[in-house]
Parts: C-alpha cells; structure tokens; sequence
C-alpha cells in the first residue's frame, strides 16, 4: 500500500510540476523554485494557447487537429491489424503459429534509424513522403508486431479459460 502511494506520487509529480510552470505568471520560469503552489496563479499561458496569442503557436489548432487524426487512425489501424492476425495465429492452430510471431517481434532487433533512408525512399516514390499518411504507416508498421503478441496472449489466456 505504501509502496503504491510512493509510486502514485512519483509517477504524478511531473505532471503537477507541468501545472505549477503553467500557472506561473512570469515568462521563462521553468524551474522548481521550491514552493508548493504558485503565489500568484495566472490563467494567461492557458488563454493564449486558446486564442493562439503567442509567436510558437499560431498553429497550434491545426497541429493538435494532425497528431490527433494520426493518433486515433494509428490506433484503429493497429488494432485491426493486430487483432486479425492475431486471430489468425491462435485461433486457426497453425503448425508454426509461434514462429510468425518471434518472426514479427524480431522486427525489433532492426533499430528504427536504419529504416529511415528506405522508408523515405518508398513515401517518395508513392507520392506520400509530406502527408500524415507517412506518419500513420510507419507508426502502424512499428506498432503492429507488439499489439500482435498482446492481442495472442490474451487470446490464448480466454481460450485457455473456456477449457478450463
């Protein structure tokens, strides 16, 4: 139990730290400077990331709209990916089901830096190299190995259930 709330506070303790400097009135402070709470808490920083008042964020909309529309379509793309194949391993009791697993884990070995000059290569050529589609399929291609095995694990765990 006591271990639980050290972690819970660890683990949270950045984030009120991110609060704190949000908070803070005076531009530039972005250190600890030892109180619990901000003298004087201004609303300002959060105001101008709304009306996009300062210089870094006249963007800011557009871009949260992007990462948004990549993070919700890697997602589903992910898990699509992940639970058919997945599907396919353990339910269909292929002889090397276990080896097409490994085999997309060991996609992992590759360090992502290697990948970079080839996979440029292939957006450029399919035309894709400046769009969020990039982005969504290197996300979707990285991840996939990994919800895989997740998503095999578990449906070995309810199959191993229901006979049991």
């Amino acid at each position: 139990m006591i271990l639980g709330v050290i972690l819970l506070i660890w683990s949270l303790l950045p984030i009120y730290n991110m609060f704190l400097i949000a908070l803070d009135p005076e531009e530039g402070e972005i250190e600890f400077a030892g109180n619990l709470w901000t003298p004087e808490p201004s609303f300002d920083g959060f105001r101008d990331v709304i009306t996009q008042q300062a210089r870094y964020l006249e963007d800011f909309w557009h871009q949260f709209g992007n990462s948004l529309f990549i993070g919700v379509l890697t997602m589903v793309l992910t898990v699509l990916i992940g639970s058919l194949a997945s599907f396919a391993v353990s339910r269909l009791r292929l002889s090397r089901g276990s080896l097409f697993t490994n085999a997309a884990l060991l996609t992992y070995a590759i360090p992502a830096s290697f990948l970079i000059v080839p996979y440029y290569r292939i957006m450029h050529s399919f035309g894709l190299y400046d769009t969020p589609w990039a982005v969504i399929a290197a996300q979707v291609t990285f991840a996939s190995p990994f919800a895989i095995l997740m998503l095999q694990l578990y449906a070995n765990l309810i199959n191993t259930a229901r006979i049991g």
